[in-house]
């Protein structure tokens, strides 16, 4: 301030010609400023330290005139002059002063305008934006640029989620002042923001004061000195509440580390206003914010509704090029290849039903067996990704096809990225309508059941042998060749459906072991019939292999519990009746046993006496012997098991003894209470034949209950 002093300088150039002198300038709190001097003075003369005058005075010391002129703000112009040339009239000092004034009214006007362009220019500079994070610091640079006095500054917002100010933006300060988070009424900030009152403070003390008196925490105080270099401490502040009406969203402060410059109550009023335009600023910001925010979400939002126009578009073309070639009756084979075409990746399916893969390529290997594939979804319905090691790592989606509870299949895709949802459409379109195709086969194998089953009975009734050779013509059969029938038949079930497809399954794994021979096969209920046509005799050991390896792979894949029966093998369409009751026979007595395997009728032996005698029959024999063995003490049990034991060893006491841990005395005396008990003698032929017998079928017909 107060270094135009060009219109002095001439006046006293053109009116001292001959009179030395020195020009000094004085301002507030600050050292004193030479500003020319004579040509004739060889040493500045620095002016004494006196009392202001408001206008102008003379006083004289050291052999000097001194001409003091003073000003607003306390600044003050000090003219020193030899008081041997000092000859300035009064009228002469009142024009220097005007002269002074001119000058100093100049300064002013300068210094107004570029405080006022400093300020547009950081309005402008600050709505230019609605980058919160962006209109934030340049609030805080801008406030400092119009309020040069300031050294440094930083603007907290409010955050009622956790109830404190927050610093948003800060110039001169370390990034330690992001931990200054005080509660409203803490320290100068807090206090601020909670009455909304402007403060300024003239000195380190009062600021100092100022924070111990609002009871700024020991956390807080130690972030906000350590934001700073220690030597620049806070020589006075000033404070002010950002606020947009009665809603105040945070408050500004500024600091000064020097007393170069004197904040005022000018200057608070600058922060204030500048406070006001800012708050406005902010406001903008944070409704662009979240403007922007609603933008995205609705463009979020729209390019979702997108996506899925875009799939349901191609679940739309999917399903109706897929339906249409269903309809044409094209088969799985052209599907599973336009689904291929489709996705652009190598793509199988895997028919459950039938142990059939699509496409069918000649010599071609799948990924996967039969059995892995059925172990994968054993109990599983939902896609999975498989990784398959050979000489590199190949990964597999497994995508299953369902209908209901019942697994019919999957499709195999090999996959080096995650499928895309254009991927997963095609591929769910695809499973709905094979689904489809496969229930509509499965009706169409019902039938052929059904047809297959009512030839089948009248082969069992022969009444028109001739007509039942042509029809065995039919079904690739020579009736006149050796013959023979076997059952197949799952012993446990809940699900109706289930069922149903467990027996499909296992009509394809049985022709597709049986391939080489002429077999007639349906399925009934839980049953499958299966006859069979063989040119000669050798070749029933190679048929019943195969069934063999069926019973086996089908356990392996926690297939239903099965029992199969086999009749004997009889030349001519006349013996076929006999060769299926043998079946059933071989069935019931799987039955009785309790057993779940393969079982040829020959190997029944003896027990065919009694198949088909009538269980109570059996059962009243067997309680004729069993039933007197039993008494109050539980004894029973013992006598039984000897008996039991007795006639398993031949009627062997040694053996006997020994396998019951029992002393053969011990034995003895038990055998004599069967006796007893059962009024018969172990001598006998007829009472042996009959304990024989009795223990035989009791362990053969294991279902009754004795």
């Amino acid at each position: 301030m107060m270094t135009n002093t060009g219109l002095m300088l001439s006046y006293l150039e053109r009116n001292s010609k001959n009179i030395p002198y020195q020009v000094w300038v004085r301002k507030p709190q600050g050292e004193n400023q030479y500003v020319a001097n004579d040509i004739n003075i060889n040493s500045k003369v620095p002016p004494p330290s006196i009392p202001r005058n408001p206008t102008f005075t003379t006083f004289r010391q050291n052999q000097h005139i001194y001409l003091s002129f003073g000003y607003l703000e306390d600044y003050e112009v000090i003219i020193a002059i030899p008081e041997k040339f000092y000859v300035m009239k009064v009228e002469e000092l009142e024009y220097l002063n005007l002269l002074y004034k001119l000058s100093y009214q100049q300064e002013i006007v300068q210094k107004k305008d570029l405080e006022l362009e400093n300020l547009i220019e950081g309005i402008r500079s600050i709505t230019s934006s609605l980058d919160l994070d962006e209109v934030l610091k340049k609030i805080v640079t801008n406030t400092l640029k119009v309020i040069p006095a300031a050294d440094r500054g930083f603007l907290q917002l409010y955050d009622p989620v956790i109830d404190r100010l927050i610093p948003k933006a800060f110039v001169g300060f370390n990034d330690r002042l992001q931990l200054f988070k005080v509660k409203v009424g803490e320290s100068i900030t807090g206090k601020v923001f909670e009455d909304g009152k402007p403060r300024i403070y003239y000195s380190e003390e009062e600021v100092y004061a100022a924070m111990d008196k609002y009871h700024i925490s020991k956390k807080n105080n130690d972030h906000i000195l350590s934001s700073t270099s220690p030597f620049n401490s806070i020589k006075s502040a000033m404070c002010v509440p950002v606020s947009i009406g009665e809603n105040r969203l945070g408050v500004m402060i500024v600091h000064q580390r020097s007393r170069e410059k004197k904040l005022t109550d000018h200057h608070l009023n600058l922060l204030n206003g500048f406070a006001s335009q800012a708050a406005v600023a902010i406001q903008n910001a944070q409704l662009y914010s979240e403007v922007k925010i609603r933008l995205e979400e609705v463009t979020e939002l729209s390019e979702k509704l997108k996506e899925k126009n875009q799939l349901l578009s191609k679940r739309n073309e999917v399903h109706g090029t897929l339906t249409k070639l269903s309809l044409q009756n094209k088969g799985a084979e052209t599907i599973i290849l336009e689904l291929n075409r489709m996705i652009g990746k190598s793509l199988s399916y895997f028919n459950a039903t039938e142990n059939i893969w699509y496409p069918n390529q000649a010599n071609r290997v799948p990924v996967f067996s039969s059995d892995e594939i059925e172990k994968i979804f054993l109990k599983r319905r939902t896609p999975v990704y498989v990784d398959v090691f050979t000489q590199k790592k190949e990964s597999y989606y497994l995508y299953p096809i369902v209908n209901g509870a019942i697994f019919l299949g999957c499709f195999v895709v090999s996959v080096s990225e995650p499928f895309s949802p254009l991927d997963q459409i095609t591929v769910e379109q695809g499973s709905a309508v094979l689904a489809l195709e496969l229930v509509k086969k499965l009706t169409m194998t019902e039938l052929y059941y059904t047809k297959t089953h009512e030839f089948f009975n009248e082969l069992l009734q022969n009444k028109n042998r001739e007509t039942c050779l042509e029809k065995g013509k039919e079904f690739n059969l020579n009736l006149n060749s050796f013959l023979f029938v076997a059952i197949f038949e799952v012993t446990i079930y809940n699900d109706l459906q289930v069922l149903e497809m467990n027996i499909h399954r296992l009509v394809s794994r049985i022709k597709e072991k049986l391939q080489p021979f002429s077999i007639l096969i349906y399925g009934f209920h839980n049953k499958v019939v299966l006859l069979v046509s063989l040119s000669n005799q050798s070749s029933l050991s190679a048929v019943t292999k195969q069934f063999d390896v069926t019973m086996k792979e089908w356990r392996a894949n926690s297939g239903a519990p099965l029992r199969v029966g086999v009749g004997t093998l009889y030349k001519g369409i006349e013996n076929v009746v006999k060769s299926y009751e043998e079946a059933n026979l071989s069935l019931s007595y799987l039955k009785s046993r309790n057993k779940s395997e393969l079982f040829f009728y020959e190997d029944i032996g003896v027990n065919r006496l009694f198949l088909q005698q009538p269980s109570d029959d059996i059962e009243r024999f067997l309680n004729e012997v069993f039933v007197p063995l039993q008494t109050e003490h539980g004894e029973h049990n013992d006598l039984e098991k000897t008996l039991l034991s007795y006639i398993k060893n031949n009627k062997s006491a040694i053996n006997t003894a020994k396998q019951l841990h029992i002393h053969i005395n011990t034995l003895y005396q038990r055998l004599k209470k069967i006796e007893k008990q059962l009024n018969l003698s172990f001598d006998n032929p007829e009472d042996a034949l009959k304990i024989q017998l009795a223990c035989h079928l009791r362990e053969t017909f294991s279902y009754l209950q004795i």
